[in-house]
């Protein structure tokens, strides 16, 4: 396919591209008013270890157990937690007892109907690091702005409160341990120091010396470490804190306008999509070349639309409305005709379809007048006797036709009816048989036929379409000519196709294809054609 077969099928399936790129952004924009407003608060946090944390744990282990990554996953994991909700929970309650005093005494403070439980609270808050930083978000997401920055700031308090006196525990548990070591360092020194009393000053083994001398030393740094943990149980910070405090809550969502622009670049996608899913699945004929290439046969005349209000059904738009459009499409098809008979060997010609209607007795009964207007001598033969529509056309009787000649009981001449006095004559259906397909078939039609043709400069038969009845088959081999129509808008591939190759197993000569109900108007090189449902034949 080229660019203009492409934008053709978009112009074509317009309206599906058009119907799904509305659908969808209409639904988009109608779920985003009816969402909740969101609104998102954010808290910053400083986390560094501290000083007091190396003199206990010692730079190495503390710059070994600081990963960034595995450090911000645990904290959002002890964020997360039930006690950590539950902590939060707590503050907010006594929180918002606090402003509820404040309210008394005249203040305009905030307070939410109801205190979201923990549960509620874990389901809110997410953390999340910032890049080559020491530095976590504590994010809280509410209905309301105050109380998602509030739920924030509680949530990085409790936090860092909870953090700080694990440390403090850490720290006072280590002070402990130190403190009972002393204690036993102690206890041995002064047992080196009893057995010391057994010597004198100057016969004191070297061995209770370097005893004593070790624990010393031990208790020395013992006391150091001691004092030390002291210190930083008093000190301890853990490196936590609050730079940047929670903010009134920005709306995050809904947000119509990205909604609604991400809904049309997918309706225009989809509905893209859509349109030449349609295209490819209809096997619809909607350009010229289709119809040349699925009938195989010439174009030999293209017929505009006749639209219900500018002529009822079952009216001759040749002889009521000579300007309009569909004349000239009958004058050509009419010259084409005379190009395709420059001997006059073609004078009885069959008119069919492949399926019903598509129009083939309209185009047969305008043609016949086109060709009076010219001077020649018509005859209109309705052969459909299933479904008659001549006697709608004209004033004659149609229980006086083809079915009481073909049965023998009356003569060809009595049931020609000649209309408008102008050379056009017309043999109706007569009274409907019940077996019309054996006689439209039987010698007896192809001598109406034959005699018909002495009578006339055309004989114009109109026939079943070929794939409803098998008569139209028959039919196509007693005519000198066929002339298929197909309709814009109705015939298919698959149709076309098997119409031609039941008239081909005949040898049925078939004069070329009319086109009915289009307008054309070149577009990138196409026959754009706009299509009307027309009546019934």
């Amino acid at each position: 396919m080229e660019l203009k077969d492409y934008i053709s099928v978009l112009v074509n399936r317009r309206w599906i591209l058009l119907g799904t790129l509305g659908v969808i952004v209409a639904a988009t924009l109608i779920f985003t008013f009816l969402q909740a407003p969101v609104y998102e608060s954010r808290v910053e946090i400083l986390s560094e270890v501290s000083s007091a944390s190396e003199s206990v744990l010692g730079s190495f282990f503390t710059s070994a157990l600081f990963d960034p990554d595995r450090y911000i996953q645990t904290q959002t994991e002890i964020i997360k937690t039930d006690t950590m909700a539950q902590a939060v929970e707590a503050h907010l309650q006594l929180l918002y007892e606090q402003r509820a005093r404040e309210r008394e005494a005249g203040e305009d403070v905030y307070i939410p109907e109801k205190t979201p439980a923990s549960l509620e609270l874990a389901s809110m808050v997410k953390v999340e690091p910032v890049q080559r930083t020491n530095i976590f978000d504590i994010t809280v997401r509410s209905n309301n702005p105050q109380l998602s920055r509030d739920i924030a700031q509680a949530y990085a308090e409790e936090y860092i409160a909870s953090r700080q006196l694990a440390a403090i525990r850490q720290i006072s548990e280590a002070r402990k341990e130190v403190w009972n070591r002393i204690q036993e360092v102690e206890e041995q020194i002064r047992e080196v120091a009893e057995r010391a009393k057994q010597y004198t000053a100057g016969n004191l083994p070297a061995e209770l010396q370097a005893e004593a001398q070790r624990g010393v030393n031990l208790w020395a740094a013992l006391y150091e470490k001691y004092m030390t943990l002291r210190i930083a149980e008093s000190l301890e910070q853990r490196g936590l804190e609050i730079i940047q405090p929670a903010q009134v809550g920005t709306r995050t969502s809904p947000r119509p306008m990205r909604n609604g622009v991400l809904a049309f670049f997918l309706g225009l996608i989809l509905g893209t999509g859509l349109a030449f899913l349609v295209d490819y699945l209809d096997d619809t004929l909607r350009s010229r070349e289709d119809f040349e290439e699925h009938y195989g046969l010439p174009i030999i005349g293209e017929i505009p639309m006749v639209l219900p209000e500018d002529l009822p059904p079952r009216h001759i738009v040749y002889q009521e409305r000579p300007r309009h459009p569909a004349v000239e499409g009958y004058r050509t098809l009419r010259t084409n005709l005379d190009f395709l008979d420059l001997q006059g060997e073609r004078k009885a010609i069959l008119f069919t379809s492949a399926e019903p209607e598509e129009g083939k007795s309209t185009v047969m009964v305008n043609l016949g007048a086109a060709l009076v207007e010219t001077g020649k001598r018509v005859v209109l033969v309705e052969a459909d006797l299933r479904k008659p529509v001549l006697d709608k056309y004209f004033d004659v009787h149609p229980e006086r036709g083809l079915s009481g000649v073909l049965a023998g009981g009356i003569p060809l001449e009595e049931a020609l009816c000649e209309v408008g006095g102008r050379g056009l004559l017309v043999l109706p259906s007569g009274v409907k048989p019940p077996n019309p397909g054996e006689l439209t078939t039987s010698g007896a039609m192809k001598d109406i036929v034959s005699r018909l043709r002495g009578e006339a400069d055309y004989v114009l038969v109109d026939s079943p379409p070929v794939l409803v009845a098998s008569e139209s088959i028959a039919l196509a081999a007693m005519c000198d000519g066929v002339i298929l129509v197909a309709r814009y808008g109705r015939s298919n591939r698959n149709s076309a196709r098997r119409a031609v190759e039941l008239l081909r197993k005949v040898n049925a000569h078939l004069l070329g294809l009319v086109i009915t109900g289009i307008a054309p108007a070149t577009r990138y090189g196409y026959y754009r054609y706009y299509y009307y449902q027309p009546s019934k034949e």
